[in-house]
């Protein structure tokens, strides 16, 4: 019962994640209709249909366990370990034929923390490690939905600096709230995922914001 409990905090995420991706990029192609020529270039078309599928795929796991089928959620998981490969190299291929550098940068961040965090996820969950598993794979979907954040630019008059950091923070307060809800207190996975997230986007924040980016630019295009 409390592990349920516990899930449906996720759930609702989940579908808020979902909800809020679509929307964003929804409102984009109503703003700035050019950009739909790109959405449905077949590898973009690919593109959105794995990451909204994995979004809906991770609504529909956390729901499995908020109704105690633990033994489906569990079964399910090799689905993401086929799949969040496929999204990776997908994505990166996207990033890089769009030929900005900084996009690239930043995007691959996103997609490699999520693969990383979501491999780190499976390992705990394979050890028992169930509570780890679930901080880890909330952290991990969310790094995934950073580049939505950034399309807030199309919409608001916002710097990309100010919605990175948004991003950032969402990733942050989420699983911190999740905690508190759930545990009273900040779980050691959560630690150990945010700290990998912000030291990620620290890094890439440095790299992007710097004359480097310049030469990184000259080097891939």
């Amino acid at each position: 019962m409390e592990q349920a409990k516990q899930s449906r905090f996720i759930w609702y995420t989940g579908i808020v994640m979902f909800v809020f991706v679509i929307l964003i990029f929804a409102i984009v192609a109503i703003v700035q209709p050019f950009r739909l020529e790109r959405y449905f270039k077949p590898i973009v078309v690919i593109h959105i249909a794995l990451a909204m599928s994995w979004l809906l795929f991770f609504v529909y796991q956390s729901r499995l366990v908020v109704r105690g089928k633990i033994g489906r959620h569990q079964k399910n998981l090799y689905v993401g370990i086929l799949t969040v490969p496929i999204i990776v190299i997908n994505a990166l291929y996207i990033t890089y034929d769009w030929g900005e550098a900084q996009r690239l940068v930043g995007e691959s961040r996103d997609v490699l923390v999520f693969a990383i965090l979501f491999f780190v996820s499976i390992r705990a969950a394979i050890k028992g490690n169930f509570a780890t598993h679930k901080r880890q794979m909330l952290i991990a979907c969310l790094n995934l939905i950073n580049p939505a954040f950034i399309r807030i630019s199309y919409i608001l008059d916002l710097s990309t600096l100010i919605l990175v950091l948004l991003s950032l923070l969402s990733c942050v307060i989420i699983p911190i709230a999740y905690d508190l809800v759930t545990i009273g207190k900040i779980h050691r996975a959560t630690l150990g995922g945010l700290s990998f997230t912000i030291i990620t986007y620290a890094l890439m924040i440095a790299i992007v914001f710097s004359p480097l980016m310049e030469h990184i630019e000259s080097i891939l295009y």
